[in-house]
């Protein structure tokens, strides 16, 4: 499966084989751009973290690599594509993952489940953190409760 997504000042390529390249480009005011193309292999994928931004429906993906024979670390690349693909980014996401055995795929703030424990951990101030809205009933069920038992 070839796939192709346009984000802002980013797309990504899937060839169906062997890379997912990132390209980006940056205008700086004279004719053409500069940029650059990172490619890397599927299988170096960690994780695949997907942020729904409920202001314009947008969605940024953020692939973790780390890349075969690299001792320096993990390599983290993003895109944020529009409301209009952030369906079938997401659909391709999920393939990936589940093609690649991408063990961490985070969905915490696309379908409303909790952070994962690696997005908790990332944060500075976890307990502060915005949670999902499912979070949120069962802190005010519990606190409900605790009212009327003090009563």
């Amino acid at each position: 499966m070839s796939f192709r997504l346009r984000g802002d000042g980013v797309r990504l390529d899937f060839d169906g084989r062997r890379w997912l390249v990132f390209s980006w480009s940056r205008r700086d005011g004279s004719a053409g751009g500069v940029g650059g193309r990172l490619y890397m292999e599927p299988e170096c994928c960690l994780s695949i973290a997907g942020r729904l931004d409920g202001h314009d429906g947008s969605l940024r993906l953020a692939f973790r690599f780390r890349p075969a024979g690299a001792g320096a670390g993990d390599l983290v690349a993003e895109i944020v594509v529009g409301a209009d693909q952030a369906e079938p980014a997401w659909q391709f996401a999920q393939w990936f993952a589940h093609t690649y055995r991408v063990q961490d795929v985070s969905a915490s703030w696309w379908d409303d489940t909790e952070p994962s424990a690696a997005e908790r951990e990332e944060s500075r101030d976890w307990l502060g953190s915005p949670v999902s809205p499912v979070t949120r009933d069962l802190f005010r069920s519990v606190m409900a409760r605790l009212t009327v038992a003090d009563s």
